[in-house]
């Protein structure tokens, strides 16, 4: 295929398409109601390890407020006896997930080139907010009206039906925005990577403030995507 641009001709395109592989996975392992190709067996609680010949680690108990948060963090299945309110909301995203330096722009999470390709969208079944889901815009620290949706729809993505008891349901998605221009077949891993920065972020935040945390792989991305079909959906976390 030719193609001219104004300081030269190309006799052929042989550009290759930098999102082909992260598609094909994608849509290759995502659950739906009737149908999915993932096989979850049943396996051994307990990983095989060979021990190897080392150097023997001194453990202590925690002693200051970092340690003991890192000690104490777990996912409960349950929300806590906490009342959560807009208040925490903000909190939780501004630290957890905002920008932490106004001057760079620079988030409180590490991200592969700065980029920030993952986008945040929460479902909030609490006083004060309308059935939607809103989008989190870090540059104004402002939750937007994305997309109408009642707590009922969006609570039908998440599989686990006790994890539907959490007033906040949060999810973790991309439009891949830059991240594939410039690192190609390499951007499904370095988005993978940010996510779990961002949802051991909240973990601890939440647990810092008293709040439960369950992260979660089991959700039907079809169910989003009737009300955003321009993201994907990666990941996702209850909080409450």
């Amino acid at each position: 295929m030719m193609r001219n641009n104004m300081n030269s001709t190309v006799l052929w395109d042989t550009e290759v398409d930098r999102s082909l592989l992260r598609r094909t996975f994608h849509s290759k392992t995502i659950s739906r109601k009737d149908y999915t190709s993932v096989q979850i067996k049943k396996v051994k609680t307990k990983k095989k390890w060979e021990t190897k010949p080392g150097i023997f680690l001194h453990k202590r108990a925690p002693q200051n407020d970092i340690e003991k948060l890192l000690v104490n963090r777990r996912t409960r299945r349950y929300p806590s006896n906490r009342e959560i309110n807009i208040q925490d909301i903000s909190e939780i995203l501004q630290f957890a997930a905002g920008i932490t330096d106004e001057k760079n722009k620079y988030f409180s999470y590490p991200s592969p080139g700065a980029l920030y390709p993952c986008t945040l969208f929460l479902s909030i079944n609490l006083a004060g907010f309308k059935e939607k889901i809103y989008r989190y815009n870090p540059y104004k620290h402002q939750l937007e009206e994305y997309a109408d949706a009642s707590i009922r729809s969006a609570d039908s993505i998440i599989i686990d039906t006790n994890l539907k008891k959490f007033p906040v349901k949060i999810f973790f998605t991309s439009d891949y925005q830059l991240l594939e221009e410039k690192y190609g077949e390499l951007s499904y891993r370095l988005l993978n990577q940010e996510i779990g920065h961002i949802a051991q972020n909240i973990s601890l935040y939440s647990e810092f403030v008293g709040l439960n945390t369950t992260c979660i792989g089991g959700f039907y991305e079809e169910e989003f995507k009737r009300y955003i079909p321009e993201y994907d959906l990666l990941y996702a976390m209850v909080v409450g």
